[in-house]
This record gives C-alpha cells, structure tokens and sequence, in this order.
C-alpha cells in the first residue's frame, strides 16, 4: 500500500507542478501576447519598428503554441504511464479523473480562448510589452530586423510563395 501511495504522489506532483502549472504559465502568456499582437494589428498607420516586432511577437507566440502542444502530449503521456502502475482501488476515482483531465482540460482551454481573450481585450486585462521595448526598440532594430526578414523568408520558401534567391 506504501508504494501505491508514493505512486499517487508522483502522479499528483506530475500532473500539478509538471503539467497544470507551466501550461497555465505558458497560456497566459499567449493570451497576453496574441492580445497585444491584435493591438499592433489595429494600429492605422504603424511605424516599420511596431509592425516588425507585431511580427515577431506573432512568431514567438507560434512557437509557444507549439511547445504548448507538445508539452500537452508528453504530460498526457506521462501521467497515463504513472497511472497505470496504480492498482489500489482507493486510488481508482482520482486515477480516473486525473486521466480524464488530462485529455479534457487541454480542448477546454482550446474552445475557451477566443472568448477569453475577447474579454481580455474588450476590459484590457493584458499587459502590453511593446511601451515596455519602445526606448529601446531603435537599439534592437538591428539586432531584431534580420531575424525578422530570416523568418519571413523561410516561411514564404516553405510555402511556395517565393523563391530562396539572394
């Protein structure tokens, strides 16, 4: 029975602090930059400066969806993997509903972010990290500009909409 408990610690700790946690972290931090991103976009007559970092900041938020995707497999993986090594049937519900969350909570945020972030946006709960880059962005600029223009680039080579000529 000792080892059936160590096994549901491992389990909760896994699917709290490895999972829940930094995918919670790593969601806010998407709704906050997909929010900003909309900002930039809405913006009339932007400067060259604002529109190539709205870009980057699209990309960076790109990447973050991706890791998220990934993480959301491995944790769902996991904690199957420890679940199964649960035999006890006093650990059996929370074993259940663990497994279940850990498919359900995923297509939950999914479904919830467009609403969610329409409150953000309509009550402006985001905090915009452009005004906080702006004194320095003329320093960036020609540090950021050529990772702007390679991932533009690379992007329009992939899909086929121009040819990797310099």
């Amino acid at each position: 029975m000792t080892d059936q408990i160590l096994i549901m610690n491992k389990l909760k700790r896994w699917f709290w602090y490895f999972g829940v946690l930094p995918l919670l972290i790593s969601y806010f931090m998407c709704l906050n930059f997909v929010a900003e991103y909309i900002q930039i976009g809405l913006i009339s007559n932007p400067s060259i400066t604002i529109l190539y970092m709205g870009e980057l900041l699209f990309f960076v938020t790109l990447g973050l969806v991706m890791l998220m995707v990934l993480w959301c497999n491995v944790n769902a993986f996991r904690v199957i993997k420890i679940s199964s090594e649960i035999t006890s049937s006093k650990f059996r519900f929370k074993k259940y509903t663990l497994n279940t969350a850990v498919f359900l909570c995923p297509i939950v945020a999914i479904l919830g972010f467009i609403p969610l972030l329409k409150l953000v946006l309509d009550k402006g709960f985001y905090l915009p990290l452009f005004p906080i880059i702006e004194p320095i962005a003329q320093n960036l600029t020609p540090y950021l500009f050529p990772v702007y223009l390679f991932l533009v680039n690379t992007l329009r080579y992939f899909f086929g909409s121009q040819s990797y000529v310099y």
